[in-house]
């Protein structure tokens, strides 16, 4: 009697359907968002600078929060955003990444001024949205009051991006010029309005 060749082939047949199941079921365990996964957005293709960020430039992702860098975008991008620097498929897209005008999207009347910081520390503990009273740094008066963060860049040129109004802004340039030896100007964060 011979041996029949349709036992072995049914084993292997067997095998590489069990490991189809368990690699499905192992991709389906690894792509499910964990509970202390954010939402972050991400390029969904590789886009130039200046590229309008419309339907499909873009994605939500849920990754861990400790896999974002500093001042990731946690919403789709609205209105006019466009690609402030090159971007990668798949690549995670913090505020730095959209030009900065883009930002006063829905802001009508406002203009976006950069304040440099005296310590980077100040800059970590802030974030987009947060609204903020500017100071002189010569004699210490309110020269922008209620500000709004638009961006926010910390290192060594630690500063914000604000929305401020037009009048407003040339009371910061002239509060900045009229400092001798250039000091960054003083910030005081708003609380939270009710």
């Amino acid at each position: 009697m011979r041996p029949s060749l349709a036992l072995p082939a049914r084993r292997w047949v067997a095998a590489g359907l069990a490991a189809l199941v368990v690699g499905g079921g192992l991709h389906l365990v690894v792509s499910q968002p964990r509970p202390e996964d954010v939402a972050a957005v991400v390029a969904a293709r590789t886009l130039p600078v200046g590229a309008p960020l419309g339907e499909g430039d873009t994605e939500l992702r849920h990754l861990p929060e400790s896999a974002l860098p500093a001042g990731a975008l946690r919403e789709l991008p609205a209105g006019d955003a466009r690609a402030a620097v090159p971007l990668q498929a798949g690549e995670i897209l913090s505020v730095a990444d959209l030009r900065t005008s883009a930002l006063l999207e829905g802001l009508p009347g406002r203009v976006a001024v950069f304040v440099p910081l005296g310590e980077a520390a100040l800059a970590e503990a802030m974030g987009s949205g947060d609204v903020v009273d500017v100071h002189s740094p010569v004699e210490g008066s309110v020269v922008a009051r209620e500000a709004l963060v638009l961006q926010v860049r910390g290192g060594e040129a630690a500063g914000l991006w604000l929305a401020v109004e037009e009048d407003t802004a040339v009371g910061l340039a002239a509060a900045r010029g009229a400092d001798p030896v250039g000091a960054a100007l003083s910030v005081a964060l708003r609380p939270p309005p009710p």
